[in-house]
């Protein structure tokens, strides 16, 4: 099985530091960025398989996490886009999905659950 190379997007640094470290493995490499622009020049310099990103990546009124999503749909299509929130809702799962999101998860969430989701993804 071929490694999949991921982007892990989030404005928590304790939180991407111990993603990173559940995360990374013979099957998965892991990147890191705490911020939209830094995602941007990252996902245009690399090929992601998969992006993980927070939908807030600066304040709670923020959607940086969309942004990223529309810009992977729009310029690199066969890459997933996971979207992560700790303050979701009904409304923001639904447009996230209609706009191409792969899926749509809430926070907390555990280590060995997104590392399953990363894995089992079908990419390409």
């Amino acid at each position: 099985m071929d490694q999949k190379k991921v982007l892990l997007v989030d404005d928590e640094t304790a939180f991407l530091l111990s993603a990173r470290k559940v995360l990374e493995g013979p099957d998965l490499s892991i990147d890191t960025v705490d911020n939209f622009e830094e995602a941007i020049e990252m996902i245009e310099h690399s090929h992601y398989d998969i992006v993980v990103t927070d939908i807030r990546l600066t304040d709670v009124t923020s959607r940086e996490g969309m942004d990223i999503l529309r810009y992977v749909t729009e310029r690199h299509p066969g890459t997933k886009v996971i979207l992560l929130t700790g303050y979701g809702s009904p409304e923001i799962m639904e447009k996230a999905y209609a706009m191409g999101a792969a899926n749509y998860l809430e926070k907390p969430l555990s280590g060995s659950i997104l590392k399953s989701i990363l894995k089992n993804a079908r990419c390409g």
